[in-house]
């Protein structure tokens, strides 16, 4: 059962602004009723086109409290305008996003900025701070934006400065920072008001591998502290890895939603085996295979032979066989489960 009660609260708020009581009061019972119980955000039919290019085309996508949500896509699907319609930096052409206020009302972006501006954090691809502020002005400055006092601006950058490891170098200029200390400050300051929903759009893009792993861990310890993030990248193992759920944008629309695991079991069910062995000639192996069709394809990595197979145990045991009969041995075998990115590249064909 959908909860219908009313935070008068925030209802009496917005009359004192202006607003019609009847108008007030219909928004909140109508959010209600089509807010997917308990959701944190729910994206309601929502449609966008540009230039009488369709872009987004009925999606329609519920996120839960406390999770770490993945969304994927090709460049261009409009993982990017997805996002901007989340927090209403864009209205839809079409459908609604609804947002559940700390007191637990659902809100609608569009109609009610105001109010859920404070729910929000975004971080976008690219910095919004300000280059010629040193960490620790942007962090007042954005605080004053949201009518943080100065006790509290001082408060909140020192935690939010150890969370993000920058708390050494407060007083640097931002545009002196580098790539991934640039990202964390821009995480921070859309951290200052302590949104309950954190919105980062390629958060990792441009780090090397070890700055990714040291920025995923960041973005953990805020989601531990309750905060709701949902993150749009284009590394498909990272989402794999740190989202408990995850969207995957195609063709205008979602088209899968759930964990990695729902979806390789939907899109793919081969097995990756790599294979190498001491006289790295593999036209052998790959004739026996093609004759008893037990790879689905194959292709050569750095001197090794990597198979994908959704009878790993068959494929293991003829493998020994045939590579014995042919008087050549195995250096090296690897059995990995269907991968996040396999699936992906066959649902979006």
């Amino acid at each position: 059962m959908v909860d219908d009660s009313i935070d008068f609260d925030n209802l009496h708020s917005l009359i004192k602004a202006g607003w019609p009581k009847d108008m007030v009061e219909e928004h909140f019972k109508d959010s209600n009723k089509k807010s997917a119980l308990g959701s944190a955000i729910f994206i309601d039919n929502i449609s966008k086109s540009f230039n009488n290019t369709q872009v987004l085309d009925k999606i329609s996508l519920a996120i839960n409290p406390g999770e770490i949500f993945g969304i994927i896509g090709l460049s261009g699907t409009g993982k990017t305008t997805l996002m901007n319609l989340m927090v209403g930096f864009i209205e839809p052409d079409a459908g609604d996003v609804v947002v559940r206020t700390p007191s637990g009302n659902n809100v609608s972006v569009f109609r009610f900025p105001e109010i859920i501006k404070a729910i929000f954090g975004f971080s976008t691809q690219y910095p919004s701070f300000y280059s010629k502020l040193t960490i620790k002005e942007n962090l007042a400055y954005f605080g004053e934006l949201f009518g943080l006092s100065p006790g509290q601006i001082y408060d909140r950058s020192t935690e939010l400065l150890s969370l993000v490891k920058l708390s050494r170098f407060e007083n640097a200029l931002a545009g002196n920072l580098s790539g991934g200390m640039q990202k964390r400050l821009d995480i921070a300051c859309a951290l200052i008001h302590k949104p309950s929903i954190l919105l980062l759009d390629e958060p990792t893009a441009d780090l090397d591998p070890l700055l990714r792993r040291q920025m995923w861990k960041i973005i953990r310890d805020i989601n531990k502290k309750g905060t709701t993030v949902i993150v749009a990248s284009h590394f498909i193992d990272e989402i794999e890895h740190y989202c408990s759920r995850i969207a995957v944008l195609n063709n205008k629309t979602i088209s899968f939603n759930g964990s990695s695991d729902d979806i390789r079991r939907k899109y793919t069910t081969n097995f990756e085996v790599q294979l190498k062995t001491s006289s790295g000639k593999y036209k052998y192996l790959l004739d026996y295979l093609a004759k008893h069709s037990l790879v689905a394809r194959n292709k050569m990595l750095e001197g090794k032979l990597i198979l994908y197979t959704s009878t790993p145990k068959r494929l293991l045991s003829d493998l020994f066989k045939i590579v014995a009969k042919h008087r050549d041995s195995i250096e090296s075998l690897d059995l990995a489960k269907p991968s996040l990115k396999e699936a992906f590249e066959e649902l979006v064909k």
